[in-house]
């Protein structure tokens, strides 16, 4: 039984790699692509499964003798990613997708052929997580690692004798003949090159460690070895534009300056590995660790021969062929599912009121011209017969959304905005977009903010009172532009039956209604830019009361 087994193995592990190739396959492309995306920066991407095969290749005799009998416990991990695989594929999530094809990798072998086999595919398989992009997910954690590289920079430029102001996360020098503006922008912070030293620290610490606890803690050297190569390069920027000049600096220098980061991580990475192996090679620790393994071995030995009972009665052969079946069915499942149904009921009213309180509301117009870009508005109670307003730079004409939303959006985005002031002063721009079946009409404002110049310098949760519901929770940034004032934009999600404020809860209801209920749900993100802040509790009620006016006016059906 034991020679069929064997045979039936090697078949079924093929079919499912086959199987998972085809269902894959549109992950993969999304994944090249996110490769080639300069804002994930993940272009070491393609490297890591090429690793990973290098460390099966070499551990492919080892793979060979620990191969004992199948597992459940790996058959339930199997059915684990599974699920994972299905929410994913019907979501749209291809990160999802990505982390069940990676616990497959891990989980099949391991139901297979067994707890020996799994240990030597956990380490490949766990690398292969630095292939999934997460850069543009983190930025509540860059607005941190920016603060923090902007002060110690500070500290130590001025410790070295240059002198350097911080306001938020910009560096500036005012000196005669050297003064320059630097500002640590999200793809300064650090966190880019941190995935690809992470990375290189995990491979570097699996070849030059022994032992697994020396390997971790290698391993977590990854992220102030980041943080200080990231830090040296801010400070090289200053000093390159102290001596020759800003434009010099944040030119040429600037774009090739990310190789400063890895030329400082890679030499602090080889001497605290030096640090934390000195002493294994020949120690007693490494001796008895030695002896722990050889005897974790035999246990393992004698635990496979005490059970090759179970797989001459054919227990093995189920497990394998009832993995087989499940990877199988889910797979054909998700390609059998009729596609998700649109729900397109209307729940925001089609334009924006021209009032609200106090407030009367003007809209932005927005040229189109790549080379003047300059806008105007359109005051209210303005009627079709009025003669269309031109562009006050070009003479051409002016359209209600911006060139980048026009060329960028999905067709079936719906936007609506208007700026409404009050005769104190008060300025509150108000910007509404309706999604369509694309996920892609809805960017957090965290993404957007840089594009626009805007650097970002906090961001919280706020719950704010608004007549007739329950408290309204927004998610509020404060962010500047360099040499500009303060702003602060506060924004939230709505569906026809749900609402959040945070764009990680948004995608797990949207992949729950498209995997659950084969539904695509509309989603909106209505956005406010409040210019003058919200520091003050009277600034804070003064707000509350106008969307206590606005909400009602902004719903319908809902």
């Amino acid at each position: 039984m034991k020679r069929p087994l064997a045979w039936t193995r090697v078949i079924v592990c093929g079919i499912i790699a086959v199987a998972a190739l085809i269902h894959y396959r549109p992950m993969f492309v999304v994944t090249a692509a996110m490769f080639a995306e300069p804002l994930e920066d993940m272009s070491h991407g393609w490297l890591v499964p090429l690793f990973s095969l290098y460390v099966l290749w070499r551990q492919r005799h080892a793979l060979r003798e620990a191969a004992g009998r199948p597992d459940r416990v790996g058959a339930v991990w199997v059915a684990l990613f599974l699920v994972i695989a299905w929410f994913g594929s019907r979501g749209g999530q291809s990160r999802m997708e990505q982390v069940s094809f990676i616990g497959l990798v891990w989980s099949v072998p391991y139901a297979l052929w067994g707890r020996r086999v799994e240990r030597l595919m956990r380490f490949p398989a766990v690398f292969l997580f630095f292939t999934v992009p997460l850069s543009s997910f983190l930025d509540f954690f860059t607005i941190h690692l920016r603060l923090v590289t902007s002060v110690l920079a500070t500290g130590i430029l001025n410790g070295l004798g240059l002198a350097v102001e911080r306001s938020g996360t910009a560096l500036f020098s005012r000196v005669p003949g050297g003064s320059f503006n630097v500002d640590v922008a999200d793809p300064c912070s650090g966190i880019r090159s941190l995935f690809a030293l992470m990375a290189l620290t995990a491979a570097y610490a699996y070849f030059s460690q022994r032992s697994l606890w020396r390997k971790w803690a290698l391993f977590a050297c990854s992220l102030p070895i980041a943080m200080i190569g990231n830090m040296v390069r801010i400070m090289s920027i200053c000093l390159i534009a102290r001596w020759f000049g800003q434009e010099a600096a944040t030119g040429y220098y600037h774009d090739y300056s990310g190789y400063v980061v890895f030329l400082v991580g890679v030499l602090l990475m080889v001497q605290a590995g030096d640090w934390i192996g000195k002493g294994e090679k020949g120690g007693k620790g490494e001796n008895a660790e030695r002896g722990t393994q050889n005897a974790e071995c035999g246990t393992q030995n004698a635990e496979c021969g005490t059970q090759n009972a179970e797989q001459r009665s054919g227990g093995g052969m189920w497990i394998v062929c009832g993995v087989c079946a499940a990877v199988l069915a889910v797979f054909a499942a998700n390609r059998a599912m009729p596609p998700a149904v649109y729900d397109d009921a209307s729940f925001i009213a089609k334009t924006l009121p021209e009032r609200v309180g106090v407030f009367t509301g003007w809209k932005p117009l927005f040229c189109h011209n790549p080379q003047c870009l300059q806008g105007g508005e359109e005051p209210a109670g303005a009627t079709e017969a009025e003669p269309a307003q031109r562009c006050p730079g070009c003479g051409g004409a002016l359209f209600p959304i911006s060139l980048g939303e026009a060329s960028e959006l999905p067709r079936d985005t719906v936007i609506l905005k208007r700026t409404y002031r009050s005769v104190d002063g008060v300025s509150y721009a108000v910007s509404v977009v309706l999604g369509g079946r694309s996920r892609s009409s809805i960017h957090r404002a965290e993404l957007c903010l840089p594009a626009q110049g805007y650097v970002m310098l906090d961001a919280e949760r706020l719950d704010l009172r608004v007549a007739g519901r329950a408290p309204l929770r927004v998610r509020s940034i404060r962010a500047a532009r360099p040499g500009g004032g303060e702003m602060q934009l506060l924004y939230w999600f709505m569906s026809r039956e749900r609402e959040s404020c945070s764009h990680m809860e948004r995608i797990w209801l949207d992949v729950w209604d498209r995997s659950i209920h084969n539904r695509i749900n509309r989603w909106v993100m209505v956005a406010v830019n409040v210019a003058s802040g919200l520091a003050t509790p009277e600034q804070v009620e003064a707000f509350e009361a106008f969307l206590s006016e606005l909400y009602p006016a902004l719903m319908v059906g809902r």
